[in-house]
């Protein structure tokens, strides 16, 4: 009997021992879940905050790189309109009779290698070091991924402006004008004055205006110029829609305030 009784007694402890064995895995279980809850929780929480961290100095750069992209703009403008001032007194019997100066106009002719040069500082860390998987909006991805493009196609663009500038109208205006003239109207500068007075040797504005390879060149760089004012022009709306969905996203954030210590950026 006392055996019976000693078996009896040692099943209830085992299955009192394998039921509270159970409870305590059961805890432990949902501990770790729990611990690995508020990690994971921890985590997207630091990855939210880098991620912000991230679009709000993006954004910064954006309103930087506009600066320059409107400056080049209304400088490229300014070319298109000087070279449709000139084209409307060239052919065979052409004869200067603008309000504007010649020599004013050819300078802008002379010096249209002005080029977009954004700010990619946060851009690049961005894409070389894998911060755009952080970024969990995915127009915001897409936008941002597509910018080396459009900065290259632009940047060919003013490559082949600036070479064909050299190349061509530079050595054409040498032998036909004054370059010496042209620095008169120069109103680039900040902190010197451009001016080397006025040339000694005769030229006449007829020779040029009567010049078929005179008239081709301005042709050529006007339409050219127009398409380079018309990729900033896309690009311009794409910086816009990134800032848009950035100020969407953080409507907390004072954007002007953000903005308001900007750097100029590279003027040419």
């Amino acid at each position: 009997m006392r055996i019976l009784k000693l078996i009896r007694n040692f099943r209830k402890i085992n299955k009192d021992y394998y039921k509270y064995a159970f409870i305590e895995i059961f805890l432990i279980i949902i501990g770790i879940l729990i611990a690995l809850e508020v990690n994971n929780a921890n985590e997207n929480r630091k990855l939210k905050l880098e991620e912000k961290k991230t679009l709000l100095a993006f954004h910064n750069e954006v309103s930087s790189s506009l600066l320059n992209l409107n400056l080049v703009l209304e400088k490229k403008r300014g070319i298109v309109n000087s070279d449709r001032e000139i084209l409307k007194y060239t052919g065979p019997n052409g004869r200067w009779d603008s309000e504007f100066k010649l020599d004013s106009l050819i300078y802008h002719v002379a010096t249209a290698g002005w080029r977009h040069v954004p700010q990619e500082g946060v851009l690049n860390e961005i894409i070389n070091n894998g911060k755009l998987s952080i970024i969990n909006d995915e127009k915001i991805k897409s936008q941002i991924a597509s910018l080396p493009k459009a900065f290259s196609q632009i940047l060919e663009n003013d490559r082949i402006n600036r070479l064909y500038i050299n190349t061509y109208i530079i050595p054409f205006l040498s032998k036909s004008t004054s370059l010496k003239n042209m620095t008169n109207f120069d109103k680039t500068f900040e902190y010197s004055n451009n001016s080397l007075g006025f040339t000694k040797f005769n030229f006449y504005e007829v020779d040029i205006l009567r010049n078929r390879e005179f008239e081709n060149m301005l042709s050529w760089q006007s339409q050219y110029m127009k398409f380079g004012i018309e990729f900033l022009e896309k690009l311009k709306i794409k910086y816009a829609e990134i800032q848009k969905m950035i100020e969407i996203k953080y409507p907390e954030i004072d954007y002007k305030n953000l903005n308001e210590n900007l750097d100029r950026g590279v003027w040419n």
